[in-house]
Order: structure tokens, then C-alpha cells, then sequence
């Protein structure tokens, strides 16, 4: 089941502001999880009796004038098994006496307590190859807070909180055409993606490492 509520306003006529509140219940959620064995990384679906995830977001933007434009959110989420009575036993815990564990109570994978985006764009009229349209220079920065990385909670497996930058720099023409240059991770910020059980019950574990920074060039056309 899920609920959400929430108010959409604007304070202004450049500016909106909307908050939402929501609550999900998810009976017999299924979940990836990692075993790790003797040279081989298994996964395969464990299901969870019941998991809930609620919370909160704020979002909203505003114009300034006709050149700049600001975009912002926050969210706080709470992502919980309610019960998980037979889940594989976390990191610290492989090699014990029991190969299964309820961690009815834990945290589910993949979720921030705290997340949010700031994000800027300033833009001139002008012309391009005898299109009529505008410059734009823009940014942004998401970040999030620790998160788990394992259907069983460990305290070896959670990502510690980072922030990215993007930005872009290009060209949208009045007729849908628009090209620009873009990067990804700007500062090239170092982050995990994903912890995991390394093979062999070693009690070693293995990262997947977020993208460096990356450049690019796009062209697009809207109709």
C-alpha cells in the first residue's frame, strides 16, 4: 500500500514550492542479496515478510529576472524491514554457526536518510549558426547521506555520503534544436557505488566504483 500527500504552492509568480509526505508498505518484498562461496559470487532473491519506507521532500524553484533560474530539493526517507525474519547473515557474521539472521528492525540497502539538489542556470538571448534562441551556462550538485550497500545490514558494507557537480554549457535554439557540452562528477569526486561480499567467505568484500569525471557533447531536438 501507499500513501502520499502533499501541497503545491507559489509564493510568487516566479516561484513554486511543494512539499510532499508519503508512506509505502510492501508485503513479501523481494530483495537481491549476495552469498559469497568458494569462487563464485552468488545472487538470488530473498523475500523479506514486510519492509516500509516513508518520509519526506521539499522541492521548488524560482526565476530571477529573465536570465537566472534556481532549482533546489531535500528529502528525508526512512527505508525499514519490518520483518526479515531469514536473511543471509551479514559480512561480519559469514563463517559463524547460523548461515541465516532476522534483522527485522535494519535498514534497507540503497536508501539516504538525507538527499538534495541544488541547481543554477543563467541564459542570454542570442543566435547560433542563424537560429534565433538562447545561451545557457548551468549546474547543479546532488548529494546524499551514508546508505546501506547490504540486504542484511553491516557495518562493513555502508557507503559513506558524497556529492556530485554537473554542468553543461550550450546552445537552445526556438525551434526544439539544442547542443551543448556537458560534464558528469566535475570535480571528480572519488565514491562508491556499491559494497559487496567478496568471493570465498573470506570475510573480505569488493567495491563498485562510481563514474570519474566525464565529458561530452550532446545534440538534441525536441518536437
Amino acid at each position: 500500500s501507499h500513501y502520499e500527500i502533499g501541497i503545491k504552492t507559489r509564493p510568487t509568480d516566479q516561484s513554486n514550492l511543494n512539499l510532499t509526505l508519503f508512506n509505502t508498505d510492501i508485503n513479501d518484498y523481494q530483495t537481491q542479496v549476495q552469498t559469497a562461496e568458494v569462487g563464485v559470487n552468488r545472487g538470488y532473491l530473498a523475500n523479506a515478510e514486510k519492509v516500509r519506507v516513508n518520509g519526506a521532500e521539499l522541492e521548488g524553484g524560482i526565476r530571477v529576472g529573465k536570465r537566472f533560474s534556481f532549482t533546489g530539493a531535500v528529502s528525508y526517507t526512512e527505508g525499514k524491514y519490518v520483518s526479515f525474519k531469514n536473511a543471509p547473515v551479514p559480512l561480519e557474521e559469514v563463517g559463524g554457526t547460523s548461515a541465516f539472521k532476522d534483522v527485522s528492525g535494519g535498514s534497507l540497502p540503497g536508501i539516504s536518510k538525507w538527499a538534495g539538489s541544488i541547481g543554477g542556470e543563467y541564459a542570454q538571448d542570442g543566435r547560433f549558426l542563424g537560429l534565433s534562441g538562447k545561451f545557457f551556462i548551468a549546474a547543479d550538485t546532488y548529494g546524499r547521506s551514508t546508505f546501506s550497500s547490504s540486504p542484511s545490514p553491516s557495518n562493513y558494507l555502508n557507503i559513506s555520503g558524497y556529492a556530485l557537480v554537473n554542468a553543461r554549457i550550450g546552445f537552445r535554439a526556438s525551434n526544439g534544436l539544442s547542443i551543448f557540452i556537458w560534464s558528469r562528477n566535475l570535480t571528480d569526486t572519488n565514491y562508491f557505488e556499491q559494497l559487496l561480499p567478496a568471493a570465498g567467505s573470506s570475510g573480505l568484500y569488493a567495491a563498485v566504483l562510481g563514474d570519474q569525471r566525464t565529458f561530452g557533447t550532446t545534440l538534441r531536438y525536441a518536437f
